[in-house]
């Protein structure tokens, strides 16, 4: 379910948002794709529309613009780890994606991210994101986020979308042999 507060940003939302995403980008949730699976919480910490455009470059490394008003979602989010008696991962995101920029910062535990950035042939590149680690997830690319360890795993998830636009597509499984 989505939640939106629409109307002005009060500074002080607007400053938490900001932090959020330069903290994201200094150390680096998961949005429902095919399914998700195990046992996971998702909670809805800020949903608004951001009133004004920005054009923030920081050369060489980050160049952030809006042309028009974009929603930021930001959510709190935890997932059980696997269980050792089925050898799979208790939690999946199922195979997603996004209409726009995705930052997530691990707080404890470990995610394993599967896309096809970069893959050669059928395969997937793999990366793993440990707690004070971060990891941007690309507009349009299918994605998938597990919990292939031994504690529970917690993160929060910006995400920066077109007004109305869609928190989470899901997209169909089968990618590199991994749901």
């Amino acid at each position: 379910m989505k939640h939106v507060m629409k109307g002005s940003v009060s500074g002080r939302a607007l400053l938490l948002v900001l932090a959020a995403i330069a903290g994201a980008l200094v150390w680096g949730g998961v949005a429902s794709g095919t399914p998700p699976a195990g046992v996971s919480t998702k909670a809805t910490l800020a949903d608004v529309t951001v009133v004004d455009t920005v054009k923030a470059d920081v050369p060489p490394l980050i160049k952030f613009r809006t042309t028009d008003q974009v929603e930021v979602a930001q959510f709190s989010n935890t997932a059980q780890p696997a269980d050792p008696s089925i050898g799979q991962a208790a939690f999946s995101s199922g195979w997603h994606m996004h209409t726009g920029p995705i930052i997530i910062a691990v707080t404890a535990g470990e995610l394993t991210f599967y896309d096809r950035a970069g893959a050669v042939g059928s395969g997937c590149r793999v990366t793993h994101v440990s707690a004070g680690q971060g990891y941007f997830e690309t507009p349009g690319e299918p994605i998938l986020a597990r919990n292939e360890g031994t504690v529970e795993a917690d993160w929060t998830t910006t995400q920066i979308i077109p007004v109305g636009g869609s928190q989470r597509e899901d997209v169909t499984p089968g990618f590199c042999g991994v749901s």
